[in-house]
């Protein structure tokens, strides 16, 4: 966060000398990158460097909180056996970092960003040395603080997809069971845990492929929605995007990469050219506030638009997950549960 900043701060001070205006600033991002994009929301040192954010599968979620970060840099350096002199670290090779990072760190990338979010995502560090982020970023557009700034959030309609095709036996639960199990770990009650499931498990799916419509909404989806719905309720501009898949392009996450920064997918379809090209122009349209090229902003519905080719309206999925966390939230208040959204 803290590069994102300096970086932001040089394009403030300079940008004017190359015939940009410093006053129009976008700043986006996809994945860890849309993380750190709307963690600038929570970071004061990032006040009015930036006039518009957008995240792609990614958004004002997946903080992790200090002692949690703390606790976890302690399990890798004692891990390295360097935790007397952490900066021998410098030293090591970077195979034995890797090596003891997944050996401290879940690897299923369910569990990893599940609702206790133990590996993914931005540092609420506020109170340590060297401090960036004061404040979670979704609480920070519910404020109206930042209502001055637009705000793009989307996601890919199968984006944990990628996770089925390219890391099956760390990802697959091999069971629905296992499915509504770990859901109702969210803290959400098992009863309405499992008819969550119920509702994915359709259309001739596998276990994996379950699992991942799950965690899509739940990692990506949801975020977006709550955050958008937060924006617009303070008086913020938001709007919503559903990513979907193209002749011979998966919506899987990383799907819009090469539209996102210009380029085209050698050997792309015509399906794909057209949809990239439309992700192209939404990304050009926003950045430049060009706010009637774009659909309706968020009021008080998670409305989203569509690209591509997605299996669904691309409302629904927002509105299916704001429901189970309506649920989850009344339980964890009836139970007085401090981490009740």
């Amino acid at each position: 966060m803290q590069d994102v900043i300096a970086a932001l701060t040089w394009i403030k001070q300079n940008i004017a000398h190359f015939g940009g205006d410093p006053g129009n600033v976008t700043v986006f991002g996809h994945s860890a990158g849309a993380y750190s994009t709307f963690g600038l929301l929570g970071a004061s040192s990032a006040d009015n460097l930036y006039r518009r954010l957008a995240g792609f599968s990614g958004g004002p979620a997946r903080i992790v909180p200090a002692w949690w970060a703390e606790e976890l840099a302690h399990r890798f350096v004692t891990e390295l056996d360097v935790a007397d002199n952490p900066d021998k670290l410098i030293d090591l090779d970077p195979a034995s970092l890797v090596a003891a990072l997944r050996t401290v760190c879940p690897t299923d990338l369910g569990v990893r960003g599940g609702v206790d979010n133990q590996a993914t995502g931005v540092v609420l560090d506020a109170g340590q040395p060297g401090a960036a982020v004061h404040a979670h970023p979704k609480d920070v557009l519910a404020s109206g603080s930042h209502r001055d700034i637009d705000v793009l959030l989307s996601m890919a309609s199968d984006d944990m997809d990628w996770w089925v095709t390219n890391d099956l036996a760390r990802f697959d639960p091999h069971t629905v069971d296992r499915i509504t199990d770990e859901v109702a770990g969210w803290r959400i009650p098992r009863s309405r845990a499992k008819k969550l499931v119920e509702a994915y498990d359709q259309d001739g799916r596998t276990p994996a492929e379950v699992r991942a419509a799950v965690m899509a909404d739940y990692l990506f989806g949801l975020p977006a929605a709550r955050g958008a719905l937060a924006h617009a309720a303070a008086a913020g501009t938001a709007h919503l995007l559903t990513i979907g898949p193209a002749e011979g392009a998966p919506a899987v996450h990383g799907t819009e990469m090469y539209a996102l920064v210009g380029q085209e997918q050698p050997d792309r379809s015509p399906d794909q050219a057209e949809r990239d090209t439309r992700i192209r122009d939404i990304v050009l349209d926003f950045a430049t506030g060009e706010q009637t090229r774009l659909w309706p902003a968020v009021t008080d519905q998670p409305t989203a638009e569509s690209v591509g080719n997605p299996p669904f309206e691309g409302t629904a999925p927002l509105l299916a997950g704001l429901d189970a966390v309506r649920h989850r939230a009344c339980a964890a208040r009836r139970r007085g549960d401090p981490s009740a959204p």
